[in-house]
């Protein structure tokens, strides 16, 4: 008799557990319902779901930081310029990060690298060397921010600061 109520409260316990989860402070979380998404963008606390039908998938929503390798841009002048410099980002809309990503954050740092990249090699492309190093280096970066935050908020990413650490002459 004891064993049998062990086994069912054992039981009873396994069910609980599957169909309550948590979402902390530090997250954001999405309900699939067989591959689709049932809810997103659930609020920290406890949340319900169906056992074996829903799942849950939970992401970071603290700001990250993504520090890329040094990269060789042209001046105006065809002189190349290393570029070294980081990007703090956080995701702003999980459902559209997860449909252009599949929440990988390799990918999203990847996406947030090339758009970076691409827009760095567009302001250094029309600026002396003298103006990127000193006189416009402040107006390279808000430009960058604006124009590179366009294209990652369709991501679902925003990007909270974008800096160039490093410039040096190879």
């Amino acid at each position: 008799m004891n064993t049998k109520i062990l086994f069912l409260l054992g039981g009873l316990f396994l069910i609980f557990s599957s169909t309550v989860f948590f979402v902390k402070e530090t997250q954001r979380a999405m309900v699939f319902q067989l591959g689709e998404i049932k809810r997103d963008d659930l609020k920290p606390g406890l949340h319900f779901k169906l056992p074996l039908v829903n799942n849950v998938r939970k992401f970071d929503a603290r700001i990250l930081t993504m520090d890329a390798k040094p990269e060789l841009f042209l001046t105006s002048e065809k002189k190349n310029m290393s570029v070294d410099f980081f990007v703090k980002w956080k995701i702003a809309d999980v459902k559209s990060y997860y449909k252009s990503t599949l929440g990988d954050r390799a990918r999203a740092e990847g996406r947030i690298t090339q758009i970076v990249k691409d827009e760095l090699k567009n302001q250094f492309g029309i600026r002396t060397i003298q103006q990127a190093i000193s006189g416009e280096r402040e107006q390279i970066m808000q430009e960058l921010e604006t124009k590179a935050q366009l294209v990652a908020s369709e991501l679902g990413i925003e990007l909270v600061d974008v800096r160039i650490s490093r410039i040096e002459l190879p």
